[in-house]
This record gives structure tokens, sequence and C-alpha cells, in this order.
């Protein structure tokens, strides 16, 4: 049984297309299917239904599918600690985001792990929670930052491993000409105002103060619903909506005081947690970056 065998069932069971499972690994198809003719004669069990429309999955393939993917998991890391002591630290980390600890929770931590190990390569994609955690199965992301109320009670919980991380409180965002500056701000007051909030929004509306309840009812909390926190300030700026971001978020958008920041009840803040596949292994280079993230954490919480 040879490692590329293995790869080539992990990506035709993820993908559930020979062609697209072929060009992953750069093979032809005809290629591609004695591979895996070759690993069913070694098992001794059909790994897949094959039709013209489809390509389905047996019960052999999804009892033995998590085992080939360890495995998969545990010779990439393998590969990458020899590659570090052959020529120093070098690897690729896959990361799934939420709204809220794209910046600077990421960019912080991976600014930080560049300095100390230049030659890791990082891929962020952001995305809802169930796409994310769809990847994160699929082992195309190696570990996901997100709002851990997401996955706690999904049947996926017992899968996970999620390492806490501090929470940091969170501020209001907007216009240093919105009306409701006029005087010492309200929340209450501030729900019959447009807001502007990532999806899936990383506050709820029970968080806040009842009025919020009000507008979720009627279906105008968030009266804005966009895809990534950056978008969300944008229509701050042009003084259409009011947000919510982590506080050290809202230090860097403020500094040219067109956005001015302003604190909420201290209960409000960030619940973010690292969520990686339970006894998966770990490649160095996530290990490296978990270890940033969980320190630039704390800094932030602190600051």
């Amino acid at each position: 049984m040879q490692l590329k065998q293995l790869q080539h069932f992990e990506a035709l069971y993820r993908l559930r297309s020979f062609v697209q499972a072929a060009d992953a690994h750069g093979v032809t198809q005809s290629a591609l299917s004695r591979s895996l003719q070759k690993l069913e004669d070694e098992l001794g069990q059909r790994l897949f239904d094959r039709t013209t429309h489809a390509v389905e999955p047996t019960d052999a393939a999804e009892g033995l599918i998590q085992r080939a993917r360890d495995v998969i998991d545990g010779i990439r890391a393998l590969e990458e600690e020899a590659r570090q002591l052959r020529v120093g630290a070098a690897g690729h980390v896959r990361v799934g985001t939420g709204p809220y600890p794209a910046q600077p929770l990421l960019t912080s931590s991976i600014q930080s792990l560049s300095a100390k190990h230049h030659g890791i390569q990082v891929s962020v994609v952001a995305g809802t929670a169930r796409d994310l955690l769809k990847a994160l199965f699929g082992r195309e992301l190696d570990f996901v930052v997100c709002d851990m109320s997401k996955y706690e009670d999904t049947p996926a919980a017992v899968e996970l491993e999620v390492i806490e991380l501090p929470r940091e409180p969170l501020v209001v965002v907007l216009s240093a000409e919105h009306p409701v500056l006029a005087k010492e701000i309200d929340l209450a007051e501030a729900a019959s105002y447009p807001w502007a909030m990532p999806t899936p929004a990383p506050i709820q509306a029970r968080d806040l103060p009842r009025p919020f309840d009000e507008a979720l009812a009627a279906g105008r909390f968030p009266f804005y619903r966009l895809e990534t926190t950056a978008a969300c300030l944008e229509l701050v700026k042009a003084g259409r909506a009011i947000t919510m971001v982590p506080r050290s978020l809202g230090k860097l958008v403020c500094e040219s005081g067109q956005l001015v920041q302003r604190d909420v009840p201290a209960r409000l803040r960030t619940n973010d947690g690292i969520h990686l596949i339970r006894q998966r292994t770990k490649s160095p280079s996530t290990r490296f970056l978990i270890d940033e993230i969980v320190e630039v954490a704390a800094r932030l919480a602190e600051a």
C-alpha cells in the first residue's frame, strides 16, 4: 500500500468526482482509477460505487476514510519535521476564520510567525460556520478560529478539540457625525438605528439590551448583513450604520478620526476559540501558528 493510493482515495471521497480528484493530484483519470483499483484489491474491499452520473463511497470507505486521513496527516507532519531539520522551518498552514478573528488577531499572529519562521506559508479562508466546519472535517483546513458558540451545540462538537482564547472587550464603532453621539451613548437607544454586522453575526441580539430582541423579531437586526467586518466598517464610514468590533480593531480603524469607538458593557466580549479535529496529528507549522494566536489573543485582551 502506497501513500499516493491513500491520497487518491481521500481526494475522490472528498470531491466525489474522478475528474476533480485526478486534477487535484495532477494525474489522468485512468491512472487514478488504476491506483484506486489496486488499493481496493489490497484491502479486499470495494471503496466506491461508480455510475455514469455519480461516485458514492461504500460503507467500507466510510469506515476507512478517517484512518486514511490520519495516515496522510501523520506523513505530512513527519515530512515537515524532516524538512525543518534539514533546512529550517517550512510548511503550509490552512486556517479558517470567522469575522472577528480575521483582523487583527490572525494578521498580527501571522506577522509574528513570519518573523520567527519565515519559511511557513499561511492560507486564511473566511466563510460561514457551516462551510468552515465542512472544510475542517474534509481536511482542507488545519483548524478554524471562530466564535465557540457556533459549534458547541452541533453533533460535531464531540469530535472537536477547542482551545479557548482570552476574551477581548468589544466596542461600538460609528461615524464621528452620527447623531447618537450627541449625548452619552445608550445601547438601548442605539437599537433604533441601522446596524451592520458580518454574517454570521458574532454577537447575538440576546447578548444586548431588550430593544435588540424587538429589532431581531422585526427582522431589523442586523439591518445590513455583510460578509466581512471590513465591509461593515465601510458602511459605518458612510454614516449609514453602527457596528461592533473587538477593541483592538476599533483602535485601528478610529485612528484617522473619521470613526469613533465607544465602550459597551463589560460582558460583551469576543467568544473565540481554535477548533481542531480531536486527536488529529498537528504539523510543526500548525503548532507554531496556534502558539502565536494564543499569545497574541492574550495580549489583545489585556491591552
